[in-house]
């Protein structure tokens, strides 16, 4: 389920069974042509995986807004991130994964209170491209058998 009036709508009555909520993080920094186009690049390939994962646990999983914020701020971020997952929580979701690109986030993992799942991403291409399907597809596997170990 999305964040969508129909899926909402969906969503509140039968939330006592959908228990995990996934929320991409997405940075940004419009200050820098280079990093635009590949923070750009990142959130789309951002949304291909959690659409993915979303759609295979759908009626188990609840897909968040994507979580912005400006690169390189994750420090002074944490306060925020854990305030949208208290929040989730009073849904109640049992099980919150947070999904990025970012590896800035592993360092502060232990002061978020939900599972990061970081994924090394690719930096560029063409969400089109074989290449970067396939990378989705082994990538998107493994994340779900996580996802299911929590479970």
């Amino acid at each position: 389920m999305r964040w969508t009036k129909a899926d909402t709508t969906q969503y509140l009555p039968e939330k006592q069974y959908i228990d995990t909520v996934l929320i991409p993080l997405i940075p940004f920094d419009p200050s820098s042509d280079q990093k635009m186009v590949k923070q750009a690049f990142q959130r789309e390939l951002n949304q291909v995986f959690t659409t993915l994962i979303e759609r295979e646990y759908r009626g188990r999983i609840f897909l968040a807004p994507d979580y912005s914020y400006i690169h390189d701020t994750n420090e002074k971020e944490i306060d925020r991130v854990n305030d949208w997952i208290s929040r989730f929580k009073e849904q109640p979701f049992q099980h919150t994964f947070l999904f990025t690109f970012d590896s800035k986030w592993k360092k502060h993992e232990k002061d978020l209170n939900g599972h990061l799942i970081w994924v090394p991403g690719m930096q560029s291409g063409s969400i089109q491209s074989t290449e970067t399907q396939s990378f989705v597809r082994e990538q998107a596997l493994q994340i779900s058998e996580l996802i299911q170990a929590y479970w």
